[in-house]
């Protein structure tokens, strides 16, 4: 009899185990929101944490940024932390906006950008704009928020791990080269986004990075890059931001999120 109930107790205590892990990984997950922008070259993602914060990604240009924002209100109206990955009017566009109306609370500002002059000098046309963005972000009233963030920086919030893979470098030529490229990852999966990353910086991610590379998830770069990378990422969950293709020749990918959608990666 006493046997019995020891092997009853041990099938009890085995299963509540189980249970509490797949509740404590299901907790845990990276929910991952990607929202559909008006550009080509923007980028919008809504990243939620165990705690319910949520990161925000560029964003889009100044036409997402109305409906941004009442998605930002209706889920209570605070960001933690709001990642520019370059300084394109295309991705900061609808979070000046935002900043500027002050009906959401933005908390931090993670950016990777050069000095103003390398942007009047490589985007004449777009630098008003950037000038614009520049000065609102470094203003009195925001530039406690803002952290120009380095190679390899990291950063904890809640369950989820942010490390910096990617910076603005004024030596390679091309905006989109000084893409910001994120890895985001918790105790199970991981997930890369790549922003609008090009060529020369995407090998120099490669190179600099090779014991982060691989990932469950990726946000392909808006911009044509070495195959070979999304390779040696060997993601099983690809994120399309703006209707491009992907070639899954050597790549075991599960499923392809286009579009808006919500995900929940564990």
């Amino acid at each position: 009899m006493r046997k019995k109930v020891t092997i009853l107790l041990i099938l009890v205590v085995t299963v509540g185990c189980i249970y509490l892990g797949f509740r404590t990984r299901e907790k845990n997950g990276i929910v991952v929101t990607q929202i559909q922008t008006s550009q080509p070259n923007s980028l919008s993602y809504l990243l939620e944490t165990s705690e319910n914060k949520l990161i925000m990604l560029d964003g889009g240009s100044n036409e997402d940024s109305e409906a941004l924002e009442q998605k930002l209100l209706a889920k209570g109206g605070i960001v933690e932390s709001w990642f520019i990955t370059m300084a394109s009017p295309e991705n900061f566009g609808a979070m000046k906006s935002i900043l500027e109306n002050g009906k959401v609370q933005i908390n931090h500002i993670y950016v990777s950008f050069n000095e103003a002059s390398w942007y009047a000098e490589n985007e004449p046309e777009k630098y008003p704009e950037i000038a614009e963005f520049l000065d609102l972000i470094y203003s009195e009233k925001n530039i406690t928020k803002v952290f120009n963030v380095p190679l390899r920086h990291e950063i904890l919030i809640d369950n989820l791990y942010f490390t910096i893979l990617n910076v603005a470098n004024p030596s390679i030529k091309g905006t989109f080269n000084q893409t910001m490229a994120i890895k985001v990852n918790n105790t199970y999966k991981s997930m890369i986004f790549m922003g609008n990353i090009a060529k020369e910086a995407a090998e120099k991610l490669k190179d600099n990075n090779l014991d982060e590379i691989a990932c469950d998830a990726v946000q392909v770069s808006n911009q044509p890059i070495q195959p070979e990378i999304y390779e040696k990422m060997a993601p099983t969950y690809v994120f399309v931001p703006n209707a491009k293709t992907i070639e899954k020749e050597n790549l075991k990918i599960k499923e392809t999120y286009t579009g808006e959608v919500t995900v929940k990666i564990w």
